[in-house]
């Protein structure tokens, strides 16, 4: 397909993706719409007075909103977790891609995979990401908190985002694959790009995140070569390394699943700090307590996870039709799983929409549940963790000044761009 013809279906492709927003729009169903950025929640709130199950025209399917369904459905079986098989996701991004190679749907990473693949890459991939080796991260990751914090010394304003909720999670992910220190920044740019593939109304920027995996791609099959031939102790060494019952990843798998460790481990991690940060500020109260005790930080993260999940929603597929609960869900058919729904639920959590540290349970799904339980988890509380430590220690009299918020423009990714404090005396 020439460019021209691929820019033109691209186009008609765009046109046809908003007129089912006006579809959903009409029917009372809209479920992804970037108006919503600012918060997402009051729209669920108001959607869950229709069901827990509602048709979705935008998405050629269903979303579901419920606490007990989106837990139930993680883990049924008759969904797919290969959702780049659907043929509205591929027209979508393939001709966006306006004819490159599109790696997350040629070469499918272990988030979208499903048994046998995913069983066995994630076995493989279990034995690079211990308990053991996570916490063995803790000192660097406080050494780097606080260099981070140094270069904003003396400021009486400190932007969060930019000083240390953004690289902090890059150059972690950067350490733990080996590259080297004068390298990490392409990180950054690189995890910026990927998550833009959830962008489904903006053509530029699914062709951007087309660019972006590319060009991190070549980079670390250039990173693997040298590995090969020089191992050191770093997870791209581990995971050459890596090993079950004779079964060893290929070039694809192993580029495929360092671009899935950046993303999920940069983006999520990013959003939690900041969303976090925010919450407590914006609760002096609960802050002063944490402060007083800082064994509440732990819970304080669990209820930022739960009240602002930097994972919107998951989606899977429906690879043949059945029925759950009195709905058809029909071969081909897109299910949005809403984790911001589910964790908002006054089914499970009383008064949902508060923040509070005190909760005797946080019943969440922010890092999924079932099979595809995010591997990643423990590393992004350490780092969450110790953050947010160094930053209370820091500046004893930390508060928030009247500031316009911006929030991303993804659809699936829930997160602050800017977050300035005024950070007092240190």
């Amino acid at each position: 397909m020439s460019t021209a013809i691929s820019k033109v279906y691209s186009w008609s492709m765009q046109a046809g993706l908003q007129a089912m927003v006006m579809m959903d729009r009409l029917w009372g169903n809209l479920i992804i719409d970037p108006s919503l950025k600012a918060s997402p929640h009051p729209l669920i709130a108001r959607l869950r007075l229709k069901g827990n199950i509602l048709r979705s025209y935008m998405i050629n399917g269903w979303a579901v909103i419920s606490h007990e369904d989106v837990k139930a459905l993680l883990r049924d079986k008759r969904l797919s977790s290969e959702v780049f098989e659907s043929a509205l996701i591929q027209r979508v991004i393939r001709s966006a891609a306006q004819g490159l190679v599109t790696p997350i749907i040629d070469y499918p990473n272990i988030v979208n995979l499903d048994p046998p693949d995913h069983t066995r890459l994630r076995k493989l991939a279990a034995q690079s990401f211990t308990s053991r080796f996570i916490q063995s991260l803790t000192p660097k990751i406080n050494a780097l908190v606080s260099a981070l914090l140094d270069e904003a010394a003396g400021n009486e304003e400190v932007e969060v985002m930019d000083v240390l909720a953004r690289p902090l999670p890059a150059i972690v992910i950067a350490e733990m694959l080996g590259v080297p220190a004068e390298e990490r920044h392409y990180f950054e740019q690189w995890s910026a790009a990927l998550i833009k593939y959830a962008e489904i109304l903006s053509a530029d920027a699914i062709h951007e995140a087309v660019l972006g995996d590319l060009a991190m791609r070549i980079y670390l099959q250039e990173l693997v070569d040298l590995k090969r031939t020089h191992p050191g102790q770093d997870l791209i060494s581990a995971l050459i390394e890596a090993e079950e019952d004779g079964d060893k990843l290929d070039i694809e798998e192993l580029l495929s699943l360092c671009t899935v460790l950046l993303v999920a481990g940069h983006e999520t991690t990013t959003r939690l700090i900041s969303s976090c940060l925010w919450l407590l500020l914006q609760h002096p109260e609960q802050l002063a307590e944490v402060r007083s005790d800082r064994s509440l930080l732990k819970n304080a993260i669990e209820e930022a996870l739960r009240l602002e999940p930097p994972v919107l929603a998951l989606s899977r597929l429906v690879p043949e039709t059945f029925d759950y609960k009195g709905h058809t869900f029909k071969k081909g058919h897109l299910v949005l799983l809403s984790i911001a729904g589910a964790n908002r639920d006054p089914n499970v959590t009383p008064n949902p929409d508060a923040f509070s540290i005190h909760r005797e349970a946080f019943e969440h799904l922010s890092f999924g549940h079932g099979i595809h339980l995010c591997l990643g988890m423990p590393l992004a509380r350490l780092e969450a963790e110790a953050a947010l430590n160094q930053l209370l220690d820091r500046y004893p009299k930390l508060t928030l000044p009247e500031q316009d918020l911006v929030w991303s423009d993804s659809p699936f990714f829930r997160g602050l761009e800017q977050l300035t404090v005024i950070a007092g005396s240190e």
